[in-house]
């Protein structure tokens, strides 16, 4: 028996499968706090991010929010109502009072991070009203990776957080579908602190080492 092709389906799928783990995003789901979101987030990844805001007037209708720090802008699929917590969106959670982006009734929802290397991604979601907190959040990378993440929250002083993580591609988009409308607020971008690509190029240089 000729083992040859055998082991030539066996060396493609291992290649496959390389390449899927090389392109791999992580998804995170933390809790209403600052502690269990954001900085868990932070600690679990070892990423520097960065708050992304818009700074505009409450109800103001907005469709992208510029990110100079990145050098694009974060898109969104259809238009937001700006809205700030205590004026015009009655609920958030940790004390937040800040500024959040109502999906005017939309119950899914697009963002395109058109900007350079981003590595993470992570934000804050509240339902509008009881019943309609379940959600299911998907991020896309730049080399076809993708992961999704679901959970429940409540719509009374809840938001929680959730967030996703790459170190071999770009997070280029998200995608936020939900049992009824809500808002998304204190999103942030990112990428891996110094310690982290340090320790990849040290990998690299190892692995090279090996051949």
């Amino acid at each position: 028996m000729n083992s040859a092709p055998f082991w030539r389906a066996a060396a493609a799928l291992a290649a496959a499968l390389a390449s899927c783990a090389q392109a791999a995003i992580t998804g995170f789901v933390g809790d209403t706090t600052l502690e269990g979101g954001w900085f868990a987030f932070e600690d679990t990844f070892d990423v520097d991010m960065t708050v992304i805001h818009h700074g505009g007037a409450p109800y103001e209708t907005v469709t992208g929010i510029d990110v100079p720090e990145f050098g694009g802008v974060l898109k969104f699929d259809f238009p937001h109502s700006l809205r700030h917590v205590g004026y015009g969106w009655a609920t958030w959670s940790h004390g937040y009072t800040g500024e959040v982006f109502y999906t005017n009734g939309a119950c899914f929802m697009g963002y395109d991070l058109h900007m350079s290397r981003v590595s993470a991604f992570d934000a804050y979601v509240e339902p509008n009203c009881d019943g309609c907190g379940s959600f299911v959040i998907t991020a896309f990378g730049s080399a076809g990776g993708q992961a999704s993440v679901d959970f429940y929250t409540s719509w009374c002083c809840a938001a929680r957080h959730f967030g996703f993580y790459s170190l071999d591609e770009d997070v280029v988009r998200i995608e936020v579908w939900a049992t009824g409308d809500w808002a998304i607020g204190e999103w942030r971008v990112g990428v891996p602190a110094p310690g982290s690509l340090a320790l990849l190029a040290l990998a690299g240089t190892r692995r090279r080492r090996r051949r």
